[in-house]
């Protein structure tokens, strides 16, 4: 997997940006402090409310969004999982959702402080679709296809988990589709 180029499609609550898996030291201006739960609150905060076009375009947050999505990745691979050994077979195309995630109620407080850690205001569930193998990531039509394949292939995990997103997030429109 370090040799071959894998593309990384973050699908959050309004913009989908793709970014190439990086192997490097997880160090960046923007993440200095930051556990992984909040670095996904960032990462969910930056791809909610249509930022993650304009983010992408500055150099500076492109890296840490790689970084981010790279280390989430890079999280649920070990020895003997399902990502690992599609990985092992040559895949090169993953699909992550970031969603809204939903605040129990009595639990209003808590939640909203994690979500202030990055000036957010909600928190965000991170979601692994399995990767797949494409022979031209530079076909839009192919990416777009396997998207939607991606998504098909996860309806289930998200509907079995319906009452973790918020009622909100863009996920709720695609159980009830």
């Amino acid at each position: 997997m370090a040799d071959q180029k894998t593309l990384i499609r973050i699908m959050g609550e309004s913009d989908i940006v793709d970014v190439t898996m990086t192997h490097k030291a997880a160090s960046h201006a923007l993440l200095m402090g930051l556990d992984a739960a909040d670095r996904v609150n960032l990462l969910g905060h930056w791809m909610d409310q249509d930022r993650g076009a304009e983010l992408v375009a500055d150099q500076n947050y492109l890296d840490a969004i790689t970084i981010i999505a790279s280390e989430i990745i890079a999280s649920k691979i070990t020895a003997n999982s399902a990502l690992a050994s599609q990985f092992e077979a040559g895949a090169n195309f993953v699909l992550i959702t970031l969603l809204r995630e939903k605040w129990p109620v009595g639990s209003k407080a808590k939640f909203k402080t994690i979500a202030d850690r990055v000036k957010a205001d909600h928190t965000y569930l991170a979601h692994i679709c399995a990767a797949a193998k494409l022979d031209d990531l530079d076909d839009e039509d192919s990416l777009k296809q396997e998207e939607t394949r991606q998504l098909s292939l996860s309806l289930a995990f998200y509907k079995a988990n319906r009452r973790r997103f918020a009622n909100s997030s863009a996920v709720q429109g695609l159980i009830k589709g």
